[in-house]
């Protein structure tokens, strides 16, 4: 029992020290201008795609695009998602959006309001966010990506890529609500895309695997 008592203290503990970190982070992506395409305002469940933004999976890095077909408006509490059809609670893969205006907690995940929830499948498909350039021209990308399980913790790798085949960026996401900060220029033809994809690391499970993602698209002006 006191083993117990004492690893739901810490549970509580964690929860705690995550919902201020994520606090803080939540305030500097507030922060930043507001860019013309936001991932985390756009997110709709109404459709997919939705507008420049589509949500899906991959089987494997540099396979198509997979659309979600499946969406929940209470995936978890204030959580909306969408998700791989025909999978068990909690329907992973997944991107889910935080519907309230502050950090909530569910199990080990702690979701903060200006972040999407993004976590891959269990049998290693990958979690994808897709915008697709509206018109050609010069493009800035930007953005965060942070571990959003500090029990287990989060051990995802996180890839920004283009036409589905080349890879911009790849970095492991190992901190617990610490946002990892990117940004790049991108010439783009309309109808290009940019993949902000999630898997699930190199210890090949799922197990804490809530990664949080926020990023935004702006014209580049010259």
């Amino acid at each position: 029992m006191a083993a117990k008592s004492d690893f739901k203290a810490l549970l509580s503990m964690r929860s705690a020290l995550a919902s201020a970190m994520l606090l803080v982070a939540s305030q500097v992506i507030t922060a930043q201008i507001q860019p013309e395409y936001d991932a985390v305002r756009d997110f709709s469940i109404a459709s997919n795609p939705n507008g420049v933004w589509s949500y899906g999976y991959l089987t494997q890095l540099g396979t198509p695009l997979i659309l979600y077909t499946f969406s929940e408006s209470k995936c978890v509490g204030g959580l909306s998602c969408w998700a791989q059809p025909g999978v068990p609670y909690p329907y992973l893969p997944a991107v889910g959006h935080n519907d309230t205006n502050q950090t909530f907690c569910f199990l080990t995940n702690c979701f903060a309001p200006k972040f999407l929830w993004s976590q891959p499948g269990y049998n290693g498909n990958l979690s994808v966010v897709r915008w697709t350039a509206p018109t050609p021209g010069k493009w800035l990308v930007s953005g965060a990506v942070m571990g959003e399980d500090c029990i287990y913790p989060t051990s995802t790798t996180f890839y920004m890529v283009l036409n589905t085949s080349q890879v911009l960026l790849t970095a492991p996401v190992k901190s617990c609500h610490l946002p990892l900060t990117f940004g790049d220029r991108l010439k783009l033809k309309a109808g290009d895309s940019v993949d902000f994809v999630v898997d699930w690391g190199p210890n090949h499970n799922t197990y804490g695997d809530g990664t949080g993602i926020q990023f935004g698209v702006s014209p580049v002006v010259e």
